[in-house]
């Protein structure tokens, strides 16, 4: 059976920014493994003493390309680097390297942003919307250009909460040209200080920034074969190329991730809202076929129409709740628990902020200085507090968007689903419907396992008797503390009672 989507991309040249980071490594595996792409240009910086050529290096050793390279494939003979970065005016491509771009590029995929949320206005601005500028009119130069996917977030417009595919440029008060103007006529220190009030609303600097990137594309980037792609929380593969591949520690996985070492106790959310999260696999197969729509419909620039966007979340039809992301740890913890343990692994869940900080304080600030107290004892570096600060940094950046409720609709996406061939459907599926997420919770918990904490089977029989100790001490615990206030207020009551 033939696959239209491969047939597409079979001798095409792709440039993607951002392709050494989580989702742009799922992506360039996809497009090797998947497609016969004939080149991938990917733009790389020199970041902490290595070289764009070195980073190609340890990029192509990653776990990810395993199955592509027990094939015999070099991914050097399809992949070339090229040196740039988003915060450089005109990218900081060499003139060489530019004239190469204009000259084969078919297909951009435009990855490249701070994901931070408390990312310096100033520097946000400068990557998730001078970068986009700047791509665009690289893009406008492209000669044989027929499709530019741009990634922006579902949560980019969050100050609506029923958020449909399409543009919330109202929302934002200034358009993207007119806010680096701005920023261009102030110093740095004093744009940082105007996100308290240009991003207010936006709750960070990350969401206002993206939501400035779609403004971009709308009106500088109109002209083009574009689309934007909206993905919710990207999360760990789910089957291809290895199940629960984790590239970092952040968001709802570093949730997790703590949440089975025994360190992270209390979480802020409402349990029983949608948990909008996607496979990172699901979302490199769903902007795999973006590319290949965006550029068969030229209907759309002919009526000069807005870019579509294709948003990509939960569907109702198959939900995952938060209470089911976190009893992760309860069904699956006693199955593969974790060897770094400090303690028996549980969440409490709670929706209101001032029960959230009575219990952070006596469930992780108390134990923090405990343990490090303990750790001074026998000579060794105090890090628990520290940890906990940082917990909580992270907790409370993720809070706006796991204590409220969002809504999404994906249109387009579901008619792209519908528009595919059954091979197309085979080989790239993205349909969030087909997720059992019992299974995928179970490959999250084992990917992190062994990809984050580097823990292999062979650790499992260890950790599961780590676990049971724990268990016992937990619930020793639990009798010695119920007791104990039970005596208090035993105590209490007869004082009372006396006076």
């Amino acid at each position: 059976m033939s696959s239209d989507i491969q047939d597409y991309y079979r001798n095409k040249t792709v440039f993607v920014t951002g392709g050494t980071g989580f989702m742009g490594i799922v992506l360039i595996e996809k497009f090797l493994r998947a497609t016969e792409v004939k080149r991938i240009y990917m733009m790389v910086r020199p970041k902490a003493g290595k070289s764009i050529e070195e980073r190609l290096t340890n990029f192509c050793q990653n776990v990810v390309f395993e199955k592509l390279r027990n094939t015999g494939v070099t991914l050097t003979d399809r992949v070339r680097v090229i040196l740039g970065d988003c915060q450089a005016p005109k990218l900081g491509i060499s003139d060489e390297d530019r004239k190469a771009l204009i000259a084969e590029v078919n297909v951009v995929v435009h990855l490249a942003a701070t994901v931070r949320f408390d990312e310096p206005l100033q520097k946000a601005l400068n990557i998730n919307v001078r970068g986009t500028l700047e791509l665009l009119e690289l893009a406008k130069e492209m000669r044989n250009l027929e499709a530019f996917v741009h990634v922006s977030s579902a949560f980019a417009n969050c100050v609506v909460h029923s958020i449909d595919e399409k543009y919330y440029v109202n929302k934002l008060g200034i358009g993207a040209v007119k806010m680096c103007e701005l920023a261009d006529s102030l110093s740095t220190e004093t744009t940082n200080k105007l996100a308290t009030v240009l991003c207010a609303e936006y709750k960070n600097t990350y969401t206002f920034t993206k939501s400035l990137a779609e403004e971009a594309v709308l009106t500088v980037g109109r002209a083009l074969p574009i689309s934007i792609f909206r993905p919710a929380i990207v999360v760990p593969t789910y089957k291809e190329p290895v199940s629960g591949w984790a590239g970092n520690l952040y968001g709802p996985s570093a949730a997790l991730y703590a949440c089975a070492r025994g360190v992270l106790r209390v979480m802020q959310m409402r349990s029983e809202h949608r948990a909008h999260l996607v496979p990172a696999d699901s979302c490199a197969s769903l902007m795999l076929a973006i590319g290949r729509e965006t550029a068969r419909s030229d209907q759309r620039q002919r009526l000069n129409l807005a870019p579509p966007i294709y948003n990509y979340t939960n569907d109702d039809e198959n939900p995952l709740i938060w209470k089911q992301y976190m009893q992760t740890i309860t069904d699956f913890g006693p199955i593969m628990p974790i060897v770094q343990m400090i303690w028996f692994p549980y969440m409490i869940t709670v929706g209101d902020k001032w029960l959230y900080d009575i219990l952070t304080f006596f469930y992780h600030t108390i134990p923090g200085y405990i343990i490090d107290f303990l750790l001074t004892l026998k000579g060794k570096r105090k890090r628990m507090s520290k940890l906990y600060r940082s917990i909580h940094k992270l907790t409370a950046a993720m809070e706006y968007f796991i204590v409220n409720e969002f809504a999404f609709t994906m249109d387009n996406t579901k008619s792209l689903w519908d528009s595919l061939s059954a091979r197309d459907k085979e080989i790239f599926n993205f349909d969030i419907r087909s997720i059992n997420w019992t299974e995928y919770l179970e490959f999250s918990l084992a990917g992190m396992r062994l990809y984050l904490g580097k823990e292999g089977p062979e650790t499992i029989e260890r950790a599961r008797k780590m676990y049971k100790r724990f268990k016992i001490l937990h619930q020793l615990l639990k009798a010695i503390l119920t007791a104990l206030l039970a005596f208090l207020v035993y105590f209490f009551c007869k004082i009372f009672s006396i006076l």
